[in-house]
């Protein structure tokens, strides 16, 4: 442990595990986040779900969640904008 300017030690690191989460892509993730005790799993469409809805939980203002949302809806109407200049 590491000792402060005053002669106090720093707190030990704790690693506190929130789930995993990886998009597969093609509208396919893999989730599995931990709620109270609970271990919730999603794959396939479900894990895209989940995937979904903590990302756009952790955004830090609900401009940044509409505009996300936005997007998304966006690229699934018009299809993602390739053109190159």
């Amino acid at each position: 442990l590491a000792m402060g300017k005053q002669g106090e030690y720093a707190k030990a690191f704790q690693f506190l595990n929130l789930g995993i989460l990886a998009y597969l892509g093609d509208g396919n993730a893999l989730a599995q986040i931990s709620v109270d005790k609970n271990i919730i799993k999603g794959t396939g469409a479900a894990g895209f779900a989940l995937w979904r809805s903590v990302y756009l939980s952790k955004q830090v203002s609900w401009r940044n969640r509409v505009l996300v949302a936005l997007d998304w809806v966006k690229a699934k109407s018009f299809g993602r904008d390739i053109t190159r200049i």
